[in-house]
């Protein structure tokens, strides 16, 4: 049986700039084009962590680097401009949203 496979890494630091830039602490295999969500970052968590507009959304990417990425709107792949969001504190994770899924079961 072949499925969706988790991947998911830390968020070490989200840019307040123009465009956004997301880093994050460990290689999950992202590319450039690839979907991810960003989840964690909301000001209900017990320490405030910021960027709160762009928690629990999914973006498109454009790498800088295995770990570090530029986001960009999903459907108009405009970049998002954090340069007015509350700065980021800690914490945060980076989810990719695999595309395709295949189940073939037994």
């Amino acid at each position: 049986m072949t499925g969706q496979t988790t991947q998911r890494a830390g968020v070490t630091d989200i840019t307040n700039a123009d465009p956004c830039v997301v880093t994050i602490d460990t290689d999950i295999d992202l590319y450039t084009g690839a979907f991810i969500r960003l989840t964690d970052l909301n000001g209900s968590m017990p320490v405030p962590r910021g960027e709160d507009p762009i928690n629990n959304k999914k973006f498109r990417i454009v790498l800088n680097s295995a770990t570090e990425f530029k986001l960009q709107d999903p459907i108009t792949h405009e970049y998002i401009d954090s340069t007015n969001y509350t700065p980021y504190v800690v914490g945060g994770s980076c989810n990719y949203v695999q595309q395709d899924f295949n189940y073939s079961g037994s």
